[in-house]
């Protein structure tokens, strides 16, 4: 039987089989070195949580990698809201990474998000993708047992162009619901981060659009019959195909991001290989506690997990509340949800949402609907004809430029789903809506970046 050595040993083994008399320290090539900022909530008076920031290179190195690294105050003040903290983490030799570990000095006090800068240098044969990165201070005090009051709704855009949301990090652009997708999407411009939420056999709140891992992994199964460990131990890429989505028949090197979640392949530079596994929920709180979010929520199949609670208490944690949107197009989560967290901003669900459109047809109009800031819905009802809601044979135009009156009149923002094409874009931008849900973020933000008198799809 053949034996499969550990990477790390195959990597000494290797360099111990190059080296000879006239050349003992051969030439290996340079890692790409990547500390990751993350965020953490302060934890209460006398807590001290750590805040832990990962290093990881790309490759591995038949020699210690050792990484410098020293804090700086920036909203954040040391003594206060974290120790100064000054020292040396070291990646072992055939490792892939070590942790930088930094105290959060824990408060009552209700404020906004802190943050402070951990300074780099790199000892060894790796380069560093960045000479800093920022851990995130999150306010975890503000309780959330009041319903949200606002003059002016900020998810409007009165007249501007609308925001960017990058439907699952960009469906066609880049591997859907990793937290690769979500980094280069925030990196090209897409204003909010949509992102889907089911609970595991395990009651873990993970990130992944699908009841089932069939479409987007190496694995299947539904998401609520296996556990976190098992979906964290699939390939989240393993199907993606760049500027295509998630076809199962192409050539095996068409799927380019296919094996780095399982170590197989090295990751871009700034990634780690978890970044193309399946996230959960908290992971994406840590990694973009600057990013404006959307969650949808999806149905709670087993009943058993408290899944509504369980979001609103995750997102109280890291304090975010009127900068994320929770969404769901199941009626009875969105009241369970609203239940727990009403500071929590949120949109229309379906059935409230339909019986809202159809009696603005015509000269009607939309009532004020304080309890939430946005539609989401559909340009017309194709997209979700055929799927048991509607009719076959019904067709509805749902956003028109009455509708978008309409709605604004009532205080609401229109945030349209799914738009792909460029004169679709362009279609939503002349009505006037808010928001534009795209598997083609990079696509749209050309568009926006585009002066508006010299927008064109040819």
């Amino acid at each position: 039987m053949k034996i499969h050595k550990p990477l790390s040993v195959a990597v000494a083994l290797l360099t111990v089989a190059a080296c000879s008399d006239s050349d003992p320290r051969p030439a290996v090539s340079a890692s790409n070195l990547s500390v990751i900022s993350t965020a953490l909530p302060e934890g209460a008076p006398g807590e001290m949580p750590s805040l832990m920031f990962r290093a990881v290179l790309d490759v591995p190195q038949p020699r210690d990698v050792s990484i410098n690294y020293s804090t700086k105050a920036e909203s954040a003040t040391a003594g206060d809201d974290y120790l100064d903290t000054a020292g040396e983490a070291v990646i072992r030799a055939g490792e892939l990474e070590a942790f930088i570990s930094v105290d959060l000095l824990g408060d009552a006090e209700e404020e906004s998000a802190e943050t402070f800068t951990l300074e780099l240098s790199v000892q060894g044969n790796a380069n560093l993708v960045d000479v800093t990165a920022t851990g995130t201070i999150a306010n975890d005090d503000t309780a959330c047992d009041t319903p949200y009051s606002y003059t002016e709704n900020p998810w409007r855009v009165f007249g501007a162009d609308p925001l960017n949301y990058a439907h699952r990090g960009g469906v066609i652009d880049f591997p859907e619901n990793t937290l690769f997708a979500y980094g280069e999407v925030a990196v090209v411009g897409a204003d909010v981060l949509e992102m889907d939420v089911y609970q595991t056999a395990d009651n873990e709140l993970v990130v992944l659009h699908d009841l089932t891992v069939d479409r987007t992994t190496n694995g299947t199964g539904r998401v609520v019959d296996l556990t976190l460990a098992e979906l964290k131990a699939l390939d989240a890429a393993y199907w993606f195909v760049p500027g295509e989505g998630t076809p199962h028949d192409r050539p095996d090197d068409a799927y380019v991001f296919r094996g780095i979640a399982t170590g197989d392949a090295p990751p871009p530079p700034g990634y780690s290989r978890e970044d193309f596994q399946i996230p959960t929920l908290e992971e994406a709180l840590q990694r973009f506690p600057h990013n404006l979010i959307n969650v949808e929520l999806k149905p709670d199949l087993d009943g058993v997990g408290d899944y509504e609670g369980q979001m609103a208490s995750l997102l109280q944690r890291y304090g975010r509340a009127s900068d994320v949107i929770a969404a769901s197009f199941v009626d009875e989560a969105a009241m369970n949800f609203k239940a727990v967290a009403p500071c929590v901003h949120t949109s229309v669900p379906l059935d409230q949402g339909s019986a809202l459109v159809l009696g603005s047809l015509g000269d009607g109009v939309i009532p004020p609907v304080p309890e939430h800031v946005a539609f989401q819905v559909p340009p017309d009802t194709s997209q979700i004809t055929g799927s048991g809601q509607l009719p076959d044979d019904f067709f509805l135009e749902v956003v028109t430029e009455d509708f978008v009156a309409d709605a604004h009149a009532a205080n609401l923002a229109v945030q349209v789903w799914t738009i792909n094409t460029c004169e679709d874009m362009l279609r939503m931008i002349a009505f006037g809506v808010d928001a534009i849900m795209t598997d083609r973020p990079v696509l749209l933000e050309e568009l926006l970046n585009t002066p508006a008198d010299q927008r064109s799809c040819e």
